[in-house]
């Protein structure tokens, strides 16, 4: 399914004048997208290389080097990359039968000039059902954080989970970049105090 994937996006014609993304020896491209991330007219490019060991994203802005975001290199699929009201988003799903289903949100910063984190959202699950799940949700703008302990259905319906403890924190931040932007296990272990 990978590879049809990968056709897919490979044989999409990217707009006239768009950038294009720099796909080394070894690598293929994951997926793709193009809009005018800082709103100044031009295209700019962002997207996800992989090869068997490493996994990168990468934000391109016209007539700028790109930024770029160590990745999990073994996801559950291809990662999702959407841009709509000015903000990019990238959604992954990592790990194994232990999954971490993680969306990150950027915008633009005029001011620096690069893209910057202001949400990111992060559940951990079993995909097997064999124990309990976390989420948080933390808006890097505001501080605010969300965090909800999840706990295996046992009373039947749809839902695998029940949520049954929510906190809401304030967790401050400097302006964190693309770059910095923290990987979804060790955040959930620090909000978690393990």
């Amino acid at each position: 399914m990978r590879a049809a994937v990968l056709a897919l996006m490979l044989t999409t014609a990217a707009p006239a004048g768009a950038l294009e993304p720099i796909v080394g020896a070894g690598q293929e491209l994951e997926t793709r997208i193009d809009a005018d991330f800082d709103r100044d007219g031009t295209q700019d490019i962002a997207y996800i290389t992989a090869s068997d060991d490493t996994r990168n994203l990468y934000v391109t802005l016209a007539g700028s080097e790109s930024e770029y975001l160590p990745l999990e290199p073994y996801p559950l699929g291809p990662g999702d990359l959407s841009f709509a009201k000015d903000v990019l988003v990238f959604e992954d799903l990592t790990g194994g039968t232990t999954a971490y289903s993680t969306t990150r949100r950027y915008r633009y910063d005029a001011e620096a000039g690069r893209m910057r984190l202001i949400g990111f959202d992060t559940t951990v699950y079993s995909r097997t059902y064999a124990h309990d799940g976390f989420e948080l949700s933390w808006n890097l703008v505001t501080g605010k954080l969300i965090t909800r302990e999840l706990h295996l259905n046992e009373k039947g319906g749809d839902a695998a989970y029940d949520p049954i403890i929510e906190k809401t924190t304030i967790r401050k931040s400097g302006k964190v970049w693309l770059f910095d932007t923290p990987d979804p296990e060790e955040l959930m272990e620090q909000v978690r105090g393990r």
